[in-house]
């Protein structure tokens, strides 16, 4: 059974989130959500189709775009991964806090794709992962709790904090608070963000991302 808290507005202020800084619209300059966080640069690899392209990055406007049909091939063909073209960063974490920043656009028709995930968990294989549905929205997990709509076509910023003391996964988006999920365990936790497709994905998929950051404490 997957756990999950979901808060309110008011819920959010008894966790300090109310003094984190949620106010105002998205930026495209490094802006955390709260206070204390240190900007880390870890690095990323590519989790790409053998054989295929299905990266690019756009230098005149800072875009990465990632793309996937759902008849790519396994990265890894002898498990049950499905197919992927993600960037997975090397920010390899199991105590404290981490918060990753990005703005992200996801084309049209993308559906039961996951757009982002935290990796890492000792009942799930993920602490939490966010899916691309046809809702024209992005949903946790493939269940039918909306995290954001609409995001078809349209930049948003999401800011994801995770405490791994206590389990909890923060999730912004324009700088604005709407959930806090619990994670599922401790484990060796990382980011990753693109797309990973599930069953019953879209026949192709595609999303930009850019002004990325991480950050810990």
């Amino acid at each position: 059974m997957r756990r999950r808290t979901l808060l309110s507005g008011g819920a959010a202020a008894g966790l300090g989130l109310a003094g984190w800084g949620v106010a105002g619209a998205p930026q495209a300059q490094a802006s955390p959500i709260g206070t204390g966080w240190t900007e880390v640069n870890p690095g990323f690899t590519l989790q790409t189709p053998p054989g295929t392209t299905r990266y690019e990055y756009l230098s005149a406007t800072g875009e990465h775009h990632l793309w996937l049909n759902d008849s790519d091939p396994w990265l890894w063909p002898d498990s049950s991964s499905g197919p992927r073209s993600e960037m997975r960063w090397k920010n390899d974490y199991t105590s404290g806090q981490s918060q990753f920043e990005c703005d992200m656009k996801i084309g049209s028709g993308a559906h039961r794709v996951s757009v982002f995930q935290i990796f890492g968990g000792t009942s799930w294989a993920t602490a939490l992962m966010t899916l691309a549905m046809n809702t024209n929205s992005i949903n946790y997990y493939d269940t039918t709790t909306q995290i954001h709509t609409p995001v078809y076509g349209t930049y948003i910023r999401l800011n994801v904090v995770h405490e791994t003391s206590t389990g909890s996964i923060h999730v912004f988006v324009n700088r604005t608070f709407v959930r806090t999920f619990q994670d599922h365990g401790a484990g060796m936790h990382y980011f990753k963000a693109g797309l990973y497709g599930r069953d019953g994905m879209s026949a192709r998929s595609d999303i930009y991302l850019k002004n990325i950051h991480l950050y810990k404490k």
